[in-house]
C-alpha cells in the first residue's frame, strides 16, 4: 500500500480513538459506588447514549438550532433518569455524572500510533463533540493533536458538508483538500469526507461492546484499511 500524500490527518474522536463505552461503564460504576447510588448504570449508559444520533439528525436537518454536546447529553439525561430510579439526582451530581465523558480513556493502541504520524503530518481533531470536551479528553488521554476542530466550529454535526467543509478552510487547505485525510472507525463518516474531496483512512472499533457488527469493515476503497491507529502509521510510513 502506498502512503496517500497528505498534509493534515484528521480524526473522528468518540470511537476512533477514545474507548467510550468501556470507559463510562467503569466511571459511572465507581460513582455510583461513591455516592451511594445503586442502579442499573449499563443500562442507563444504554439509553443515554441513545438520544445522540437523533438529536443530532434534528440539528443538521434544521429542525432545531445548533446545542453542543455538553447541553445535549444533559438534555437527554434528564429524559431517561426516570427510568432508572435517578430521578433524585441534584443538579451538581447531574453534572458530575455528565462530565464523565471527559475523563474516557483512549484506546491501548491511540497514543502511539497518534505519536507515530504526529512526527511527519499535522493531526486535528474532526469530532462532534464540543471544544471544550474534546481539549479535556485529549489532555486526560495524553493525546498529541497540534489542534483541536470539532461540529462547534462549523456549528452543525457530521455528516453535514460544512463540518469538514470548515475543519478544510481553517487548516488552510481550502483549495486542496485532497492534502487533508480522515481517519475514522465509522463508514458513513469517511463517505462523506471523501465527498468533498479528502482522503480517508479506516480501522474497526468494537465501540459498542463485543457483539457490534456494524463498521467491523471497509465498505469502500478508502486509501488506508488498518486495524487500529498503530496500523495507520504503519501505512503512512510512520
Amino acid at each position: 500500500m502506498t502512503a496517500p500524500d497528505v498534509k493534515v490527518i484528521f480524526f473522528d474522536v468518540f470511537g476512533t480513538v477514545t474507548d467510550w463505552r468501556s470507559s463510562l461503564q467503569r466511571l459511572l460504576a465507581e460513582y455510583g459506588a461513591r455516592e451511594g447510588i445503586d442502579a442499573d448504570w449499563p443500562g442507563f449508559l444504554t439509553a443515554w447514549k441513545a438520544g445522540y444520533r437523533p438529536a443530532m439528525d434534528a440539528v443538521i436537518s434544521g429542525e432545531r438550532p445548533y446545542f453542543n454536546l455538553d447541553e445535549m447529553y444533559l438534555e437527554r439525561m434528564n429524559q431517561v433518569i426516570g427510568d432508572f430510579g435517578l430521578e433524585g439526582l441534584t443538579e451538581a451530581q447531574k453534572q458530575e455524572i455528565l462530565h464523565l465523558w471527559l475523563k474516557i480513556d483512549p484506546w491501548p493502541d491511540a497514543v502511539e500510533g497518534l505519536t507515530r504520524l504526529a512526527r511527519k503530518y499535522t493531526l486535528v481533531t474532526l469530532s462532534n463533540g464540543s471544544f471544550a470536551w474534546l481539549t479535556a479528553i485529549a489532555k486526560h488521554g495524553r493525546l498529541p493533536f497540534d489542534a483541536i476542530l470539532t461540529a462547534e466550529n462549523a456549528q452543525v454535526y457530521k455528516p453535514h458538508p460544512r463540518a469538514y467543509l470548515t475543519a478544510i478552510e481553517l487548516m488552510g487547505m481550502k483549495a486542496t483538500p485532497e492534502n487533508c485525510m480522515l481517519t475514522a472507525c465509522h463508514n458513513y463518516d469517511l463517505a462523506a469526507a471523501r465527498s468533498h474531496g479528502m482522503k480517508t483512512a479506516f480501522l474497526p472499533r468494537k465501540e459498542y461492546g463485543p457483539d457490534q457488527e456494524a463498521d467491523q469493515a471497509a465498505e469502500s476503497d478508502w486509501e488506508v484499511v488498518a486495524k487500529d491507529l498503530i496500523g495507520v502509521a504503519e501505512a503512512m510510513g510512520c
